[in-house]
């Protein structure tokens, strides 16, 4: 029965291990910017829904250097985004169904107190990613740089 037991709990594990699941920090999905500089690879949390796009990264504290999120949209659009509730600074990259940067505000900063200000592409963009401030221009990004989605 214990040799059963065991192979029962290796298939659970090796299932999740080689399905990408990300359990326990293994696996995960991650956002790799291709510019002049070279390649710069982010471990995103993925906002694909309504709810989670409208929390986005607010109240966080902090966020590891490395680490990002993206926001993912049904179509092509040109989102509103705003600080509101949001305590770090952020660099956010807007993309369009390729994976194009189109347009990006860096070092945008928390608000404080309400109107908030919004952050519009002047693009269409399908794809956003908010990073710590500072990254974009560590990766030397600019419009016009590819990313993939792994």
């Amino acid at each position: 029965m214990k040799i059963f037991q065991s192979l029962l709990v290796l298939s659970f594990v090796s299932l999740f291990l080689f399905t990408g699941c990300d359990w326990f920090g293994i696996g995960g999905k991650k956002v790799v910017f291709k510019t002049e500089s070279g390649t710069s690879t982010y471990k995103v949390e993925v906002a694909d829904e309504k709810d989670e796009r409208n929390l986005g990264l607010m109240n966080r504290e902090s966020m590891d250097e490395d680490k990002g999120m993206i926001f993912i949209y049904e179509e092509e659009i040109k989102p509103a985004f705003w600080m509101k509730n949001t305590l770090i600074p952020l660099d956010m990259i807007f993309m369009d169904k390729d994976f194009k940067v189109v347009d990006y505000f860096v070092n945008v900063p928390p608000c404080k107190e309400d109107p908030c200000a919004h952050y519009i592409p002047n693009n269409n963009a399908q794809y956003i990613v908010e990073l710590n401030a500072g990254q974009a221009g560590k990766m030397g990004l600019q419009r016009g740089d590819m990313a993939e989605y792994k």
